[in-house]
């Protein structure tokens, strides 16, 4: 399993410093809602052909950091998240994105409750839930944890229920859909399944354990597999070394920067 790295250079240093602690990370994490800071090679989507105004699925939406980077970065139609944790879901209520809409449920290849994951810390006898760390595995989370964080003391571990359903029917014509839920990737992709079959969008999707079978299962709607290179703005095919985020995308989404 990688260290959580979203970033590189200068950036990459601050943010292995922020993912020391569980309290600055926390910190770090909610002011970082009122920046432009995302994922470097998330930039990607500017380089990509897609309609004048885009529609958008943002699965595993979180405090919508990754829904504000595509507002920014795009012309959009519409932005549908599907978020499980109510937190966060109050949060992407309150957002000042025009056309935005909320699921409080998650996506999965079936309709069902699936036990959840994530660290609590305890600062001063207050909890802090770090909800950005939430995984259906115990195993795999404890072994981020162990990875990020060097100030372990004080960490817990919560287990919780969300729901997840399956997406039969959308009226909306889906241009990119985003999929960031730690692990659970391949129930997402089968959980849309009718909806990337109808409209070919551009996937990307966070790199997990699974990507090699998602990467089976999209090959028959004629997806390949690329990373976008963040320094020359060009789109790489994916040979052996997978990055953060794998896009799979049609010979249609693409312009010249790529090889």
């Amino acid at each position: 399993m990688r260290r959580s790295k979203t970033n590189s250079g200068f950036l990459y240093f601050i943010e292995k410093i922020v993912r020391c602690h569980p309290l600055l990370y926390f910190v770090t994490r909610y002011f970082i809602r009122y920046t432009n800071i995302f994922e470097e090679d998330a930039n990607g989507v500017s380089f990509l052909n897609l309609d004048r105004k885009v529609n958008i699925i943002d699965v595993g939406a979180s405090d919508g950091i990754a829904s504000k980077f595509f507002n920014r970065k795009l012309k959009i139609n519409k932005i549908i998240c599907f978020e499980p944790n109510k937190s966060y879901v109050r949060i992407l209520k309150k957002m000042n994105i025009k056309n935005l809409i909320v699921n409080g449920y998650g996506v999965g290849q079936f309709n069902k409750y699936y036990e959840i994951f994530f660290p609590r810390y305890n600062f001063f006898s207050k909890n802090i839930d770090l909800v950005t760390y939430t995984y259906y595995n115990k195993k795999e989370l404890l072994n981020r944890i162990n990875l990020d964080f060097k100030f372990k003391n004080n960490i817990s571990i919560v287990k919780k229920q969300i729901y997840l359903k399956r997406v039969k029917k959308m009226k909306t014509k889906v241009d990119l859909v985003k999929i960031d839920v730690n692990g659970h990737e391949l129930s997402v992709v089968k959980g849309l399944d009718k909806i990337i079959k109808r409209d070919r969008p551009v996937l990307i999707i966070e790199t997990g354990d699974d990507i090699k079978i998602i990467e089976k299962h999209l090959k028959k709607y004629g997806f390949e597999k690329y990373l976008f290179l963040n320094k020359y703005n060009k789109f790489l095919k994916i040979k052996k070394k997978y990055p953060l985020n794998t896009y799979s995308l049609q010979k249609s989404h693409l312009n010249l920067n790529v090889s």
